[in-house]
């Protein structure tokens, strides 16, 4: 009740109150900004507002903010490219499941990448006009996430027609250059199990023995539900992707705590009630953690997601074959075998030993 007395979200109040209706768009209608969005949270669990996928449709809502953000003749270039190609394929995708906060800000890059190379192109005199293969290869200068994020835009400037022939050259991924010391990484596993780090929440410690010990990402952490857990006489199961993992006993014992609390919290529960979120947001019901957030909180405790899960993929490849990797671990089968080439591994003792059973 607090909130609703701040000048900003009695400001929003206002402005929709003044209206015949409710709906979605009045409140898309309202400034940008966090204010915006716990204001539909609010009004969805009052019931006064419905469901809706929110990351897809919040995506479209700044889809259209962000493009009248830009010089028009840099919007007209990209708008028929985010509204075609990249919220098309979002859309497609949420046809079969919701859309992730990962999701939605993978393609919120993408569109900014494309407005940040014309900008880069404008600012150095060339205009787009000009876009040749080596001017681009001057500016994603192999640069991976770069390269990545602005592919689909030239894939679709050549696909078009406006530039045929123009390609982004992609180098071959680098070994990753930090890993977590060995003695180390145990060391916090350790830790986190025994919880003798008396500040460090239960949730945390959950968290990060997954990153430690599964290399699992904070943006699928985050939306763990009591769904994605089974219990089978004295085995507990996890699944992080297709194919659950067996959980060893001592984070079994922690992970079965998190999900008793998570049960009695009624602010934890799913909108669509199916599930309960193991790591519910602090600020917003019904709602799980932004993987931001809980990236800070692992921070604070002394864990690197990056680093950690670089240590985790080495060490879970040099021991599983990387189809297995792959579809417990919820990474494609290209990812996991360039892990695996990584750890130098062959897996031949697996097979083998899987010969012996």
């Amino acid at each position: 009740m607090r909130w609703l007395l701040k000048p900003t979200p009695r400001a929003l109040l206002q402005a929709i109150g003044a209206q015949e209706s409710i709906t979605h768009a009045s409140v898309d209608a309202c400034p940008p900004g966090q204010a915006r969005h716990h204001l539909r949270a609010l009004l969805v669990d009052a019931g006064v507002l419905p469901p809706r996928d929110e990351q897809t449709e919040r995506l479209e809502t700044w889809v259209d903010e962000y493009l009248t953000q830009l010089p028009p003749h840099h919007a007209a270039v990209i708008t028929p490219y985010a509204q075609w190609k990249v919220l098309r394929t979002v859309r497609r995708r949420a046809r079969h499941r919701r859309t992730t906060i990962g999701v939605a800000d993978s393609a919120r890059e993408r569109i900014r990448a494309a407005a940040r190379l014309l900008h880069h192109r404008e600012q150095n005199g060339d205009g787009r006009a000009q876009l040749t293969q080596e001017a681009l290869d001057r500016w994603t200068a192999g640069n991976a996430a770069r390269s990545g994020d602005i592919a689909p835009f030239i894939s679709w400037l050549s696909s078009t027609g406006q530039y045929p022939g123009l390609r982004v050259e992609r180098g071959k991924t680098a070994k990753p250059s930090e890993i977590s010391e060995e003695d180390e990484h145990h060391a916090l596993i350790r830790k986190f199990i025994a919880g003798t780090d008396h500040t460090v929440n239960l949730a945390t410690r959950v968290a990060a023995l997954l990153v430690l010990v599964y290399g699992a990402r904070t943006d699928r952490i985050h939306r763990l539900t009591t769904a994605d857990t089974t219990a089978t006489g004295s085995r507990t199961y996890l699944a992080l992707s297709t194919e659950p993992i067996e959980v060893p006993n001592p984070i079994a014992q922690l992970l079965a705590q998190l999900v008793t609390d998570a049960e009695q919290d009624p602010r934890a529960l799913r909108r669509d009630g199916e599930g309960i979120y193991l790591f519910p947001s602090p600020r917003r019901h019904h709602e799980p953690i932004h993987p931001t957030t809980l990236g800070r909180w692992l921070a604070r405790a002394g864990v690197s997601p990056r680093i950690a899960r670089n240590y985790a993929m080495l060490a879970l490849t040099s021991d599983l074959p990387a189809a297995v990797v792959a579809s417990q671990m919820g990474i494609t089968p290209q990812a996991a075998s360039r892990w695996a080439q990584f750890s130098q591994r062959d897996n031949s003792a697996y097979v083998a030993a899987r010969t012996e059973r």
